[in-house]
């Protein structure tokens, strides 16, 4: 049985907190044909009892700059320094020293993107929290033809 958010996920996983992680999540930049074949690697992997990090791929390196900024990545830090989680955006605003409508439009975009999850707990306050113990870039630059933007292989 799944949640009421057809998320795939069976009940006992509704809250992110309570589904397994990897310790380390791997940002990268490839093609969507190569973050399937990650994709298909990874599954093979867990089904023969191997750890692998969590991936999201971008598909330019322009992307990937665009969304981890210096602010979101202070996010991501202050995240990864308060062991994964933070008590509200509210609480995150206070510590970073910035407004709430930065930090909840940075929390948010970074939540869309599947790098951090919104957690609501009983009093409705959305809770960040990242799961991992380390995240890990990965982008690998290699010559590519005049005026395109450069991928990883």
């Amino acid at each position: 049985m799944t949640d009421p958010d057809h998320d795939g996920w069976p009940d006992k996983y509704s809250d992110p907190r309570d589904r397994p992680h990897p310790a380390v999540l791997r940002l990268t930049v490839e093609s969507f044909d190569e973050a399937f074949e990650d994709t298909l690697d990874a599954v093979e992997a867990v089904d023969d009892g191997e750890a692998r990090p969590a991936v999201v791929s971008f598909g330019t390196v322009g992307e990937l700059r665009k969304i981890l900024t210096d602010r979101r990545i202070e996010v991501l830090q202050t995240l990864l320094d308060v062991d994964g989680a933070a008590e509200s955006i509210s609480a995150l605003a206070e510590t970073l020293d910035r407004s709430y409508k930065t930090v909840h439009d940075d929390v948010t975009l970074l939540a869309d993107y599947g790098i951090v999850f919104l957690v609501e707990d009983d009093d409705r306050a959305k809770r960040p929290y990242l799961p991992y113990e380390r995240i890990r870039l990965d982008v690998e630059l290699v010559v590519s033809d005049a005026g395109e933007e450069p991928t990883a292989v």
